[in-house]
């Protein structure tokens, strides 16, 4: 029997021994968390302003030009007119060249990188590449052809 009560007493010794360091180490963390927890809500705003500044990629047809404003818009498919305003400190290249806004014509083609302003409005950032937009050729038209040409072919087989 008093080999039971030592053995006993020694495990509660050993459990009560261990648990108060870990009491502590939880006691610290959760001291420690709400700190943490404060950098990581003042880290939120920080990524998200990083995130709302970085530039988005822009394909624009150029419908129309104001050379003095330095501003083109183009008209979505909906119907909707996008106005794209030249920054200041805009870079202009065509295929790695040097440009200028004038030489961008009506009708090109335009890709660079944009900011939003608005629901309707963006700010250019970097035009990378203007042009005429290239005639789409009717795939579907000439596929079409040569695979009826085929089933033809077959039938007459």
């Amino acid at each position: 029997m008093k080999t039971l009560i030592t053995i006993t007493a020694a495990v509660l010794s050993f459990g009560l021994a261990t648990s108060a360091p870990a009491a502590e180490k939880k006691a610290k963390k959760e001291g420690a968390a709400p700190a943490a927890e404060a950098k990581k809500s003042d880290a939120k705003p920080a990524a998200e302003a990083s995130k709302a500044g970085k530039p988005l990629p822009m394909n624009a047809r150029v419908d129309s030009i104001d050379a003095s404003a330095k501003t083109f818009t183009m008209k979505r498919k909906d119907g909707v007119e996008l106005k794209h305003v030249l920054a200041a400190s805009a870079e202009i290249k065509n295929n790695g060249a040097d440009a200028k806004f004038s030489d961008v014509k009506v009708g090109d083609m335009v890709a660079g990188l944009r900011n939003k302003k608005s629901d309707t409005e963006y700010e250019v950032v970097k035009i990378t590449k203007f042009g005429p937009a290239a005639p789409k050729a009717p795939k579907a038209a000439k596929e079409g052809a040569a695979k009826d040409g085929e089933k033809t072919a077959a039938k007459k087989e």
